[in-house]
């Protein structure tokens, strides 16, 4: 069984799938792709039975072919041949020879057969979006996921259609952020689910900083997003997201403004002597200005005086600084603004002037 395609579209197409294969490898075939003809070119797909890459690449394949193979051995071989060059292939019993000018690689296969494929569910709901109005809402968002905790449904990232509001949200449980965008045409139905963090960590790796359209799906279960030629298709996680709107502070009496930068360097120096398990920081803002403190269990200390604009009461609150530099890391506005009640209260960081992404931050004793 022969196939040949070109390298650049090759390498593109195994790039863009690559992350779906398994690398831990509880099956060894989780780690392949799946090579197949189809009427466009060949078909790859790849799974690690959460989620699934399809995407179909130019070339000619012979009718028949059914083979998977390492990926990322294959993305290695591709990427090997000179630039646009037509790398040619053969499947022979349990091995796939790859070539191209003087260079030979035989690689081990397992049937295309045995290939376990994704549950595809019927998708109820195509909505179409722009890859850059996404990866934004995504990039804005993503870091607030919780990395390992019992209440499983924290460990991903909601996705709401409201009418004409796409909204995209992620806690775990110490810190919420919160960001939306205006869709052009308005959702049929409401729709509402909680992305796995691998495939969220997929989808940002591949959305483009353009216009370039991007179909999302939403089914039983199930979520996928069609960028033409590949379609990201995922489980979602079933469970019931938090109530993230009575968790946003209301009419906070106190505001301080600030240049982003300054903040986010002094939080960065005071770092240095941070304790490395608790990470703790000192908050103290005055009408005379701003200070950030902190110490750690070798009685080290560090502190940090920056400009800033405060109206309110004196207030000296704690936080996880590593908190506060992810949320700095995801305003793109040269000022925020951190609306304040007291010392044991939830704040509220904003852009300055204010978008619609909204960052929460709980306070940490000290």
């Amino acid at each position: 069984m022969e196939f040949s395609f070109n390298r650049e579209s090759m390498t593109e197409a195994l790039q863009r799938i690559v992350g779906a294969a398994e690398k831990r490898l509880t099956m060894p075939i989780l780690g392949n792709v799946r090579i197949r003809p189809v009427a466009e070119g060949i078909q790859l797909d790849t799974t690690d039975l959460e989620l699934a890459w399809t995407a179909t690449t130019p070339g000619e394949a012979a009718e028949g072919l059914d083979s998977t193979v390492s990926v990322r051995k294959l993305l290695d071989v591709v990427r090997a041949a000179p630039a646009d060059a037509t790398v040619t292939a053969r499947v022979d019993g349990e091995r796939l020879t790859v070539g191209f000018g003087s260079s030979r690689f035989s690689l081990a296969t397992l049937p295309g057969q045995d290939f376990p494929e994704l549950e595809s569910l019927a998708i109820e709901e195509w909505l179409t979006v722009p890859q850059r109005l996404l990866r934004r809402l995504v990039e804005a968002t993503m870091f607030s996921m919780a990395q390992q905790d019992v209440r499983y449904y924290l460990q991903g990232l909601l996705l709401v259609v409201d009418g004409s509001t796409l909204r995209a949200v992620a806690t775990d449980g110490h810190r919420l952020a919160l960001n939306e965008a205006d869709l052009e045409s308005p959702a049929v139905s409401a729709q509402e689910c909680i992305i796995p963090r691998k495939t969220v960590q997929e989808l940002r790796r591949n959305l483009l900083e353009d216009e370039t359209p991007v179909r999302v799906g939403f089914g039983a279960g199930q979520i996928a997003f069609d960028f033409g030629g590949a379609r990201l298709t995922s489980k979602v996680i079933d469970g019931r997201f938090p109530d993230y709107e009575r968790v946003i502070p209301q009419d906070q009496p106190a505001q301080l403004v600030a240049e982003r930068e300054d903040l986010r360097q002094a939080l960065n120096r005071v770092a240095i002597v941070a304790s490395d398990k608790y990470r703790g920081v000192r908050l103290m803002a005055t009408g005379d200005g701003c200070r950030v403190v902190t110490h750690n269990t070798e009685r080290e200390e560090a502190e940090e005086s920056f400009p800033a604009q405060y109206q309110g009461e004196p207030v000296e609150i704690g936080f996880n600084l590593t908190y506060l530099v992810d949320v700095l890391g995801a305003i793109g506005s040269d000022q925020v603004r951190i609306e304040l009640r007291d010392g044991n209260s939830s704040a509220l960081i904003l852009a300055e002037p204010p978008d619609r992404a909204r960052y929460v931050v709980m306070p940490m004793r000290l």
